[in-house]
């Protein structure tokens, strides 16, 4: 993935690696399987040095997210809405497209699990244990199609802000309601 100079990542679940605040990140290491303190600071540590990439002129990054995943979250509304602020803050980077499938909007293909498409030339699945790299053309192609549909479905934009923002302000209710 380092050396990609287009990322293209789908998620239904949880958050793209790239955009995961190191706290949200820290949840998702933490939840896997016999997760040590040690093992989880440095795979958080590494998670947030890659994220230079996003950074990079001549790199491009295109995330498109179902609102399910905005909206699944670990820890605390806090966690929720500093995540979120970055998520505002990184769609507007030159480098980065973001684009989120609304919950009102149907999926143009049920999805299955969430991956990222590094160029065209492999496709990484993030599992519980660590990554599978799959590199075979077809299954590259048909991963790219179904990335190019779920893109179709997507808000960007102005509308993607607006969205992010309404689902900021629903987490400062759950955050006042939980201090009442």
């Amino acid at each position: 993935m380092r050396s990609a100079r287009l990322v293209r990542s789908f998620q239904c679940v949880v958050l793209p690696a790239m955009l995961q605040s190191a706290e949200y990140a820290r949840h998702v290491f933490g939840s896997a399987p016999d997760p040590t303190p040690e093992g989880v600071g440095r795979a958080v540590a590494d998670r947030v040095e890659r994220q230079s990439l996003l950074y990079e002129p001549g790199r491009e990054s295109v995330f498109v997210l179902t609102e399910s995943v905005l909206r699944t979250w670990p820890g605390s509304p806090a966690l929720m809405l500093a995540q979120l602020d970055r998520l505002v803050a990184v769609e507007s980077l030159s480098t980065v497209r973001l684009g989120v499938i609304p919950w009102q909007q149907a999926v143009p293909v049920m999805p299955r699990h969430g991956f990222t498409l590094c160029d065209s030339e492999a496709v990484v699945i993030e599992t519980f244990r660590g990554e599978r790299v799959l590199d075979d053309p077809a299954e590259v192609a048909a991963y790219e199609d179904t990335f190019r549909r779920f893109e179709e479905a997507a808000i960007f934009g102005s509308d993607v802000r607006e969205l992010l923002l309404q689902v900021m302000k629903d987490f400062r209710d759950l955050d006042g309601s939980a201090t009442r």
